[in-house]
């Protein structure tokens, strides 16, 4: 199938299922977040594992290759070999992943996060190495970072600040719960609460008694970015990753317009059943993900009478959205058709091109 896809002159040749993107749509949107963060006083920090390609880090970072988000140790590997500098591996480090971090530290500027004491206590015991450390804060998601209440977290911060093995880069959180948002302006809320959250423990940590320096405070989800609050006052970076293909989820949260989604999953109609009102396809969820079932897995373009039904891992299921007869004549064996991803960070990753 790659093959086949490799020799194909327009989109009607390539051999499906497959997931293609709009470069002109990636552009804007990279350009666009671009220009938020420089309005916002922010350097921007986009994070790599949507589209998790050279190009997409390139057009992300305004052509610098620098100042990057990464998931994955693998991810971070990928960006350094290709030239790009200052990554931050924005997940909490453990033990076992220091060697290699180490090696990815004499390539480049790159920054490990902890939010655990044994995290910190790793550190300061590997070898004499100095790490470049920030400090994963939990602004409200619940899922990783300090308190920034609790006096342990201000601790962990002047273990980091003292220790010879480390330098503390900064505070870093994410606003995950954004994704729960029920409207654009709850997305809003939870982006003035992420900011509050950080700017002020990084004040508190500034002050009297700690007197520490945060050089980096950063904060970034897509919903929060693409409609921040007018001002981030005390941040000093953002760091969102799905905006650069955005996807339904992120239309429905207000963060975009269905013209800002700029990837889809080709798939074509390899059956039909007129009995039991239903379009077979050759895209399951090896090329589209089973995220998202309740929101159909995405939007089929161009055909809003049309939904997912039901994947099977190398097929899915297509039927009417209101269990209407389809028009079988319309959807002749062969017919190609689009579908708007629900999570575009999910469905890339069923794709290696």
């Amino acid at each position: 199938g790659v093959a086949d896809s490799q020799a194909a002159r327009s989109v009607e040749d390539l051999v499906t299922p497959c997931y293609v993107g709009y470069l002109s749509i990636i552009q804007r949107n990279s350009e666009r977040m671009l220009r938020r963060a420089q309005q916002l006083g922010c350097q921007l920090r986009p994070h790599m594992k949507t589209h998790k390609t050279i190009q997409g880090g390139i057009l992300a970072t305004g052509g610098t290759k620098r100042c990057i988000t990464v998931s994955t140790l693998a991810e971070a590997e990928f960006y350094a070999d290709a030239g790009f500098e200052d990554i931050c591996y924005a997940v909490p480090i453990t033990s076992e992943k220091l060697p290699r971090a180490a090696q990815l530290a004499k390539r480049c500027t790159f920054h490990v996060c902890i939010d655990h004491p044994a995290a910190l206590e790793a550190l300061c015991q590997f070898s004499d190495k100095v790490w470049s450390v920030f400090l994963m804060v939990d602004c409200g998601y619940g899922r990783d970072g300090v308190d920034p209440a609790d006096p342990q977290s201000f601790a962990m911060a002047k273990g980091l600040a003292e220790s010879p093995q480390t330098q503390l880069a900064g505070l870093y959180t994410h606003g995950g719960h954004s994704y729960d948002a029920q409207d654009k302006e709850a997305v809003q809320r939870i982006a003035l609460e992420e900011c509050e959250a950080v700017a002020k423990f990084a004040a508190a940590l500034r002050a009297e008694p700690w007197k520490l320096q945060v050089p980096v405070v950063g904060v970034g989800s897509t919903p929060t970015c693409s409609n921040p609050p007018t001002a981030l006052p005390g941040v000093t970076e953002m760091h969102p990753g799905n905006y650069i293909y955005y996807d339904t989820m992120q239309q429905a949260l207000g963060s975009c317009s269905e013209k800002d989604i700029a990837v889809r999953v080709l798939m074509r109609v390899i059956g039909a059943y007129p009995k039991k009102n239903l379009l077979l396809v050759d895209m399951g969820w090896t090329a589209c993900s089973k995220q998202g079932e309740a929101s159909n897995f995405g939007r089929i373009e161009g055909y809003p009478q049309l939904k997912v039904v039901n994947l099977k891992q190398e097929a899915g299921l297509i039927s009417s959205c209101d269990g209407s007869p389809l028009n079988f004549n319309d959807f002749p064996l062969g017919t190609l058709l689009r579908l708007e991803p629900y999570h575009s960070c999910a469905h890339t990753k069923q794709h290696d091109r």
